[in-house]
Order: C-alpha cells, then sequence, then structure tokens
C-alpha cells in the first residue's frame, strides 16, 4: 500500500481536507493500493519572529501540498518554503505542489525600472532551492506563468465550473434567447472565446480605450445585443470589482435585464477599502450575483453581502486533478470540460 499525505499552509487547511477527501474517494477504487491521510504540521514562531515548520513521517510517502494566497500573504509563502523543505528533509518518494491561486502570479513582468518580478521568482525557487518539480495551478491570471517553472507547471482551467453553473442555474430558468456573454475587453474576448459557444449565447463586447499605463480605461461603446437580456461577464478572477461595476452599469444604461460577474478567483481585496466596505460596495452595485470559486477562501467575506455571492467548491475538480497526477494519467480530459458533462467526470 502506498502512503499519500496531504499538507496545506496555515489559511489552505479547510480547503485541502476537503481536497483529501476527494482525493481518498477517487482512489478507492484501487482497492488496498493506497492510503489517503492528513499530513499533520506544526509551526512555531521564536522570540525573534523566525519560523520553524516540523512534519510527521513522510519517508517513501507521495506527498500533495496545497498552498492558496490567503493573509498574511508573504508571511504564509515563507510558511510555504519551510514546510517544503521539512518535507525535503523527510525524504519523500515524490512531491506535489498544489496552487488553487498562486500568490504573486501576477507580479510576474518587469514593465517599470527597478522592480521586483516576483511571479518569475518564485518559480526559480521552488525549482532550484527546493527541488520541486510537479507543479499545478488553477487558472493562472496569465497562462505563461506555468513556463517559469522547470518542468513546465500542469494547468487546470477552472472556467468549466464556472460554465456549469450557468448551465444549471441560469439557463434552466431562462432561455439562450434571453441571455448574452459580454467580453469586458479583447482580452476576455480572446480567453473565453469558448464560453459562449459552449453554452449557445450570443455575444457582446463593451469596447475600451487606454489612453496610457495609470489611466484608467474609457468606455467607447457597446456592441452586440444586452437590451432585455441576462448578461454573463466572465473572468479569471475578482479583485477590486472597480471595473466589473463600471461594466455593470453601462450594461444597465443599454437596457440589460441583470448582469452577472463570474469569476474563478474571489480574490475580494481593495487597498483603499476595508473588507467591510468593499463587500459592501459590491452588494450596493448594479451587479445582480457575484459567482466565485472557493479557491480562496471566501466565507467570512461573503457573509456581508447578504447573499449577493455564490460560491462553486473547486476540491472536486482538485481532488480528481491530483488523482490524475497520483496515478499518471492525462489531464487533457480536464481541459474539455467546457463542452462536456461535467458531474461525469468529477462525481
Amino acid at each position: 500500500m502506498q502512503p499519500i499525505k496531504v499538507f496545506a499552509t496555515t489559511g489552505t487547511d479547510r480547503l485541502a481536507r476537503r481536497v483529501e477527501n476527494e482525493l481518498r474517494l477517487r482512489l478507492a477504487e484501487h482497492k488496498g493500493a493506497f492510503c489517503v491521510e492528513h499530513g499533520e504540521v506544526a509551526v512555531s514562531r521564536f522570540s525573534n519572529e523566525n519560523m520553524e515548520v516540523q512534519v510527521g513521517n513522510v519517508r517513501d510517502h507521495i506527498v500533495v501540498v496545497l498552498h492558496t494566497q490567503t493573509p498574511p500573504v508573504s508571511d504564509n509563502l515563507v510558511q510555504l518554503m519551510a514546510l517544503l523543505d521539512a518535507i525535503n528533509n523527510a525524504h519523500p518518494r515524490q512531491t506535489f505542489v498544489v496552487f488553487p491561486y498562486m500568490p504573486y502570479s501576477r507580479s510576474d513582468r518587469k514593465n517599470k525600472p527597478r522592480i521586483s518580478v516576483m511571479g518569475q521568482r518564485l518559480p526559480e525557487i521552488l525549482n532550484r532551492v527546493l527541488g520541486v518539480r510537479r507543479v499545478m495551478l488553477l487558472e493562472p491570471h496569465d497562462p505563461h506563468i506555468k513556463q517559469y517553472f522547470v518542468p513546465t507547471a500542469d494547468e487546470i482551467p477552472g472556467v468549466p465550473l464556472l460554465v456549469d453553473y450557468m448551465r444549471c442555474h441560469y439557463l434552466s430558468k431562462w432561455s439562450a434567447e434571453e441571455c448574452s456573454v459580454v467580453f469586458a475587453d479583447a482580452g476576455a474576448a480572446k480567453r473565453f472565446e469558448e464560453v459562449p459557444v459552449a453554452l449557445g449565447l450570443e455575444q457582446a463586447y463593451i469596447h475600451k480605450a487606454r489612453v496610457d499605463n495609470t489611466e484608467s480605461p474609457s468606455v467607447r461603446g457597446v456592441t452586440g445585443n444586452v437590451r432585455g437580456r441576462h448578461c454573463f461577464l466572465v473572468d479569471d478572477e475578482i479583485l477590486t470589482g472597480n471595473t466589473v461595476l463600471k461594466d455593470a452599469a453601462i450594461l444597465k444604461a443599454q437596457g440589460a435585464a441583470s448582469v452577472r460577474m463570474l469569476g474563478v478567483h474571489g480574490v475580494l481585496c481593495d487597498q483603499k477599502l476595508s473588507t467591510d466596505e468593499l463587500i459592501k460596495k459590491l452588494a450596493d452595485s448594479e451587479v445582480d450575483e457575484f459567482v466565485v470559486t472557493d479557491s480562496i477562501p471566501v466565507d467570512e467575506k461573503i457573509a456581508l453581502a447578504d447573499g449577493k455571492f455564490k460560491v462553486i467548491p473547486v476540491a472536486p475538480l482538485l481532488g480528481e486533478a491530483c488523482k490524475r497526477l497520483i496515478l499518471g494519467e492525462s489531464l487533457s480530459e480536464l481541459h474539455n470540460l467546457i463542452d462536456g458533462d461535467l458531474a461525469s467526470v468529477l462525481g
């Protein structure tokens, strides 16, 4: 029997427990071949604020480590490095690192003089210093981020979860003629072009122009039929929500019946606002509903929004992907779920 242990950093614990249960359920069909256990982690902090991480026995184990972005982001990232170091020192058979949402993934371009580029440095540290060879990313902000890892990280799309949600919750009560998928910019139109095709919906576009790198884009107009329609905006993440609030106001002014925003990652942070103020701003906006996954813990935040947020569990998808990594199976089928039956694969 091959032992498998699932570890997590602080803040990722609850999601890791759910992924662990999903992985155990999926490996149960291989009777007696695998034993999935929770990896115990002890984190100690000394008077000088240094951190020490200790793990239980993982010698000759397959180890799965989950880490997502939770505050304090940088402190938890150091904890991830210490955790991986402790695991390496205990001689596992193989280690997989899973990022439901990778910290610093947006900091990957040197677009100003003399700035850090941690989105590139983090993969190098994991590879060269900590010896990580197998990494999985869930719907990274920019797909090229996986190429900073050696070998290239595996990417799992999260958009099929959003498409399945729209199919089950919206198209079950509204006809296709009553709905439109709206692309907020050219980047979204290219990245999510399969969404309206998979759902059989018309497309609309919000045309924007950006004067320079510092100013917010100005809206030039809307192309496509939105009047009297239920409009769906799709993106990989919702950060401050400022862009979607402006887009929703524009669509409502054009006669949209409703506006719903669907994003894989609910980051929901704004340096200028407290969490309460941000959630209240979103709850009071023209957006009728926000849909996100729990790739980042959002329960405490959305509790302030009086039901305006819906959360899709991501553990079944991650559990299935982890199972395939461990068994050496292809992940390609998970990329085709946007057109297929998600329930038949994820259960």
